[in-house]
């Protein structure tokens, strides 16, 4: 058994870098403090998070290449193909859940007086 992705590593990194203007616009908006327009349909965790996890998804089937052989006993090989902009991509692409991960800890878990 093969898996292997049907989009090309070029085209994945290419779609993978425009799903990522969403959830940084997002983040330099918000940062800026901006009424930018789209800004409220954008706070929906869902929609963000979903991006950021289809940009990582397909980023990470283009260089990833895994085989199960059914052989006695049975064999998994995991092969991982170093391609600069897929690796780019899901740098980013962590960069930016890291940085909406911490916005979201610092902004729910502040210490309060009297507590």
């Amino acid at each position: 058994m093969r898996i292997l992705s049907k989009i090309k590593p070029s085209r994945a990194a290419r779609l993978g870098m425009i799903l990522l203007i969403l959830p940084i616009y997002f983040i330099s908006a918000s940062a800026l403090r901006l009424n930018a327009p789209g800004l409220a349909l954008l706070a929906n965790p869902i929609i963000l998070l979903g991006v950021l996890l289809v940009a990582f998804a397909l980023n990470a089937l283009s260089i990833l290449s895994i085989n199960l052989r059914s052989d006695t006993p049975s064999v998994l090989s995991v092969s991982l193909s170093l391609r600069f902009w897929n690796l780019i991509v899901i740098a980013t692409d962590l960069l930016v859940l890291c940085v909406m991960l911490g916005y979201a800890f610092v902004e729910n878990f502040q210490v309060r007086a009297g507590s």
